[in-house]
């Protein structure tokens, strides 16, 4: 005697969990139309998951149902339409194939009138498949349709992130017109701390850690009944989110855009200011979202020279050695594997430096970038953007839109041919993404004639003595990580060209003016110019003393 189970499912957290007993119902009818029995236990369901790719592997019902089919445990399925089992046109395939390889499975649906004894059943199946699959891009593309609505009207969509309450708005008869979200003023107080101890170079480590310690709740459904906690992934989560500096981005997460070029699907991110919802400024949101503290973005290492030194010959990151009774140096790990593994020395900067010298190279390369003479060509600028003359900065603008644009289209193709996720690219992109936002914002201000800038700021920053910043920088009063961040944002590049002899290594320096005056002065910065210079880091052995004399000369 054949024995009967039932599946039901409904897909939309707004529908009424009713629908399950529904769908159940009228399945039990079918079955005893047909002479069957359905035991609870064969009955199977899944509440508020989507039938389509991106839920099955949700639905525990759905795949516990065929679990017990194929263990034998009944004969026949019952739904009340195909749409119930899947809309993704893959697993509709696959059960179809599942069906025909065993026709001791029968399938029956309520309202469609399907029964896999039938000779013509896999015609109709097709077919309520395919309208189950454009039913399920209808509702996207009428979701879609409704949130940018919502948000071209001023409200927001989704649940809101850490620092937000969700406020819903009404009108006149109790009907919900949609929903706002409002600073949360105790948790804004954690969002503004994260930033601040970020942007003084503590890693996404120290910071989780300190969220932890304090007993700082996080926001998600808590998984155990002890809560969740902070791990370093979410803190840079939380950097990373636009809403922060007032800004709500629409398809702006990478990985949506990694999915839709896949597809072959145009996405362009649009970006709906919510000023009212601004935490932090934009100066320090994007200072907070560099790779700027250490090498992998995530911040850390204990030494201050962790992840600011990069190899002028892979682009690599030069790493420390051990700690040893012997002085630390820094290397590039990957030119000196090469050249073992490889055996071409020559063609690969496998020289070390000594972390005395290199202290040594970067207070007397910060000495000699901040003297008058390198400083007055910035403050130059600084005067004629006072006065309203930027077609140079204009002309600059548009080449480097120009040449990030570029590098965007490359880095999304290469996540899209991956093989698999590839979080580096992921987060490049992101950063990049930033990058290319905030030139556009630059470049729209300047087209529109409005270039004026803070002029009370700009007053500071003319009279501002940036050399003051030098006097605590390396007299070991600073704690290391915030010794990091100081060096990453005056000397944004620090290239190790390579090395003559044993003692005459050459470096290539970037200098920003602009952030040495605002630090100096405590205001926002005004410029991105950068004055780059060669060095020469010299070492002449002592044969009398164990430690020799460092030298350091700027190279024309």
């Amino acid at each position: 005697m054949l024995k009967a189970g039932i599946y039901a499912r409904y897909s939309d957290d707004k529908q009424s969990d009713t629908s399950i007993e529904d769908q159940v119902r009228c399945c039990q009818e079918l079955a005893q139309r047909h002479g069957l029995t359905v035991l609870d236990e064969h009955i199977f369901s899944d509440r508020a998951i989507t039938g389509t790719e991106l839920g099955i592997h949700k639905l525990e019902g759905y795949h516990a149902a065929f679990k017990a089919w194929d263990a034998g445990e009944f004969d026949v399925l019952f739904v009340d339409e195909v749409s119930r089992l899947s809309r993704d046109g893959v697993e509709q395939a696959l059960l179809v194939r599942r069906l025909e390889n065993n026709h001791r499975k029968i399938l029956v649906t309520h309202n469609e009138g399907i029964d896999t004894r039938d000779a013509d059943w896999q015609l109709r199946f097709g077919l309520h498949g395919l309208f189950a699959q454009q039913e399920s891009r209808k509702i996207r593309a009428r979701v879609g349709r409704g949130m940018i609505g919502q948000l071209e009207r001023g409200y927001m969509i989704a649940t809101p992130p850490f620092g937000y309450d969700l406020k819903r708005t009404m009108d006149s008869d109790g009907r919900s017109l949609g929903t706002s979200w409002v600073i949360n003023e105790e948790e804004a107080k954690v969002v503004r701390e994260v930033f601040a101890m970020r942007e003084q170079g503590r890693s996404m480590h120290q910071i989780a850690a300190h969220l932890n310690t304090h007993g700082i709740p996080i926001v998600r459904k808590q998984r155990t009944p002890e809560g969740g906690f902070w791990r370093p992934s979410r803190v840079r989560n939380m950097l990373g989110n636009t809403i922060y500096r007032g800004v709500f981005v629409w398809h702006g997460s990478t990985t949506y855009q990694a999915r839709a070029n896949k597809k072959g699907i145009a996405v362009q991110p649009v970006h709906y200011p919510r000023p009212e919802l601004r935490l932090v400024s934009d100066e320090t949101w994007h200072r907070c979202n560099t790779n700027t503290h250490s090498r992998t973005g995530y911040g850390g290492g204990k030494h201050f020279l962790a992840g600011l030194v990069t190899c002028g010959c892979c682009s690599g990151t030069l790493v420390l050695t051990a700690p040893s009774k012997s002085r630390r140096s820094l290397l590039c790990a990957g030119c000196t594997t090469s050249a073992q593994v490889r055996s071409e020395p020559g063609e690969r900067l496998t020289g070390t430096v000594a972390i005395t010298g290199m202290t040594l190279l970067l207070e007397h390369a910060l000495r000699a970038f901040l003297t008058p003479s390198f400083l007055e060509a910035f403050r130059a600028s600084l005067r004629l953007r006072l006065t309203g003359d930027h077609r140079d900065e204009l002309q600059a603008c548009k080449q480097r839109l120009n040449q990030l644009s570029a590098s965007g289209k490359r880095l999304l193709r290469m996540i899209a041919n991956a093989s698999e996720d590839d979080p580096a690219l992921e987060q490049e992109y992101a950063q990049l993404k930033e990058k290319i936002s905030k030139t556009e914002a630059r470049l729209a201000t300047l087209e529109a004639g409005g270039a004026a800038i803070d002029a009370k700021a700009a007053e500071a920053q003319l009279g501002a003595d940036p050399a003051t910043l030098l006097k605590e920088l390396f007299t070991g009063a600073v704690a290391p990580e915030r010794l990091r961040a100081v060096l990453a944002r005056l000397l944004p590049s620090i290239v190790f060209e390579g090395k003559q002899g044993r003692y005459r290594s050459y470096f290539r320096i970037q200098f920003a003016p602009g952030t040495a005056l605002a630090m100096a002065s405590g205001t926002d910065e005004l410029g991105s110019d950068v004055l780059t210079q060669r060095f020469e880091l010299s070492y002449k052995p002592s044969r009398h003393s164990g430690e020799g004399l460092w030298t350091v000369s700027q190279v024309e």
